[in-house]
């Protein structure tokens, strides 16, 4: 693989990706803190009843620790509703120098993590989400 250098990361993508709503927050390159600010502003400010958290990849560990800070600073007292699975992803690998190497196409499955933040219940979830009820407030503040 040394003689290859990734051209494309998703080969298959024959639209963009849409949009977040405007109670989505997607994990990504920033840090930590940036993402809890936004999502404590979307529920203290905004007054959203739930947002949703998605984190793809490297981030999902990124995702967990923002939805944790959250709930910690709401003093337990949101629903968290927790999904799982994976995406498909083609990237398109070309030779660096030797003309002679062909481009590979190469598939491979990215976890995905959607965590729904809620103040009410939300019965919909309930069959195809981990639950967890919120806690009350933190013993240890």
């Amino acid at each position: 693989m040394e003689n290859y250098r990734r051209t494309k990361k998703d080969v298959n993508a024959d639209q963009e990706e849409k949009p977040p709503a405007d109670n989505e927050v997607r994990i990504k390159h920033s840090k930590i803190p940036v993402y809890v600010d936004v999502c404590l502003k979307l529920l203290q400010e905004e007054k959203k009843k739930h947002i949703v958290v998605v984190g793809k990849g490297q981030f999902v560990n990124k995702a967990v620790t923002v939805i944790e800070l959250v709930k910690r600073k709401m003093q337990g007292t949101l629903h968290q509703y927790t999904q799982i699975g994976s995406v498909s992803v083609t990237e398109q690998w070309d030779p660096t120098e030797d003309v002679e190497l062909d481009s590979v196409q190469v598939r491979k499955k990215l976890p995905v993590i959607i965590i729904y933040l809620s103040l009410d219940e939300i019965p919909g979830l309930e069959t195809t989400s981990g639950h967890q009820l919120p806690t009350g407030p933190d013993v240890y503040d």
